[in-house]
């Protein structure tokens, strides 16, 4: 069995943790227990550290002692540190929300122990059921999991279960088998258990070729995700809007990713549907509720916030509205100004109803957005300077034939102005 120490010895020099502390997850079956088998050999000539985590789901009260008395004894018969941590019970058996409570409990305790990764038992079935399950749900991404993704590391990410089994079996190493593995309730296990052996029948090699497949869809992905990364930095159009229509000229692979990776720095998780209507609003010039505070509207991504209230403009003084600066006064060099009559001075959102006196007449304040082809969404963050509740000037764009005389308003600096009206422009 060298080689599988041999090959765990060269991803470990590949991803740059020789010498580093390692949080090795052992869940107490096969694969778990021979990679930590295979890692405390290393820590034996010094090229790691080594702290077991069992994670008990909540799952199996029944067997979960046994199981985490399993992974203690095989760490103090190695020499290293280990810990338990008990989940509650969740309230149903869903796969994803337990290995994302797994996850999240596994990188708190490395984190805690200032760990440098964490090691998987992920194995070539796995792998390979992983992949299975991506393209059956029609995923964007559907290159399985990587060797080496810091945090997270899976060393044994080529071998065939079977092999690791009888690693174990060899090395008279305990393990657990759990139970549930045969439950045909969740989809990995029919993805192992009913799909895998029939694609066996048309292709002996089908985790090998799975595998291979993974591996070459994951480097071109990667890839597309660099380049994708490049259009987004380079997106013009920040706080209140962001301005998508660049994507446009790109080709439509770059563009879904570039999509993908500006509503994930939104907080927004997407599926292929909210892709595929976002990719189609942002090249018809549509519009698109993304979520509550999020929306697509003629190539710009309007991030809504609550409007703030109103608030009074100080004579002689200045205010911070919604982080923009208003004074009355001498203006800051290259500020945008007006003059405005005596009176109270306040800034606050439209309302309906507001009208500003123009020199052909009145007009709604709505109107004159529209004609200024202001998107829906952008309309309600635009601030409106009021003389004695009534709207005299909307900051770069229209002041008020009534507004008077005498005093200086004036707002934001000249830069930012051009660039808030360049993007709808």
């Amino acid at each position: 069995m060298q080689e599988l120490t041999a090959l765990v010895h060269r991803e470990a020099e590949a991803a740059g943790l020789c010498g580093r502390r390692i949080l090795v997850a052992v869940s107490g079956g096969p694969d778990s227990v021979a990679l930590f088998h295979i890692l405390a050999g290393l820590r034996d000539e010094r090229l790691l550290d080594l702290h077991v985590c069992h994670v008990d789901h909540g799952w199996r009260r029944e067997s979960a002692a046994q199981e985490a008395a399993l992974c203690a004894r095989l760490a103090r018969a190695a020499g290293v540190g280990w810990s338990v941590v008990h989940l509650p019970p969740p309230g149903r058996a869903s796969e994803a929300q337990a290995r994302e409570a797994r996850m999240t409990a596994l990188r708190r305790t490395a984190q805690a122990l200032g760990a440098d990764a964490i090691a998987l038992g992920h194995q070539a079935d796995d792998q390979a059921e992983t992949v299975l399950l991506q393209l059956v749900r029609g995923t964007a991404f559907a290159g399985g999991m990587a060797v080496w993704r810091p945090p997270l590391w899976r060393p044994l990410l080529g071998v065939p279960r079977a092999s690791l089994r009888q690693y174990c079996l060899a090395e008279g190493l305990a393990f657990a088998d759990d139970p549930t593995n045969d439950s045909l309730d969740f989809a990995r296990n029919r993805m192992r258990l009913e799909v895998l052996p029939r694609l066996r029948g048309e292709n002996p090699e089908v985790l090998a070729a799975l595998g291979r497949f993974a591996t070459i869809r994951r480097d071109e992905d990667d890839w597309l995700e660099q380049q994708a990364t490049r259009l987004v930095v380079d997106l013009p159009g920040r706080g209140y809007a962001l301005d998508l229509r660049p994507l446009r000229a790109a080709p439509s692979a770059l563009r879904r990713r570039a999509l993908r990776q500006v509503l994930t720095r939104e907080g927004v998780t997407s599926d292929a549907d909210s892709l595929s209507a976002c990719m189609a609003v942002l090249e018809r010039d549509g519009r698109y509720a993304i979520t509550r505070q999020l929306r697509l509207e003629r190539g710009l991504l309007f991030r809504l916030r609550q409007p703030p209230p109103w608030c009074n403009l100080p004579e002689g003084g200045q205010v911070l509205w919604r982080g923009l600066r208003f004074g009355v006064g001498a203006p800051p060099d290259g500020a945008s100004s007006a003059n405005v009559g005596p009176g109270r001075l306040s800034v606050r959102p439209r309302r309906l109803g507001d009208r500003l006196r123009l020199p052909g007449g009145t007009r709604k304040l709505q109107d004159i957005l529209v004609d200024a082809k202001v998107p829906r969404p952008f309309r309600d963050e635009l601030p409106v300077v009021c003389l004695e509740g009534r709207p005299v000037w909307l900051p770069g764009r229209a002041r008020s034939t009534d507004a008077g005389s005498g005093r200086t308003v004036w707002a934001w600096s000249a830069d930012v102005v051009a660039k808030l009206w360049s993007v709808l422009e």
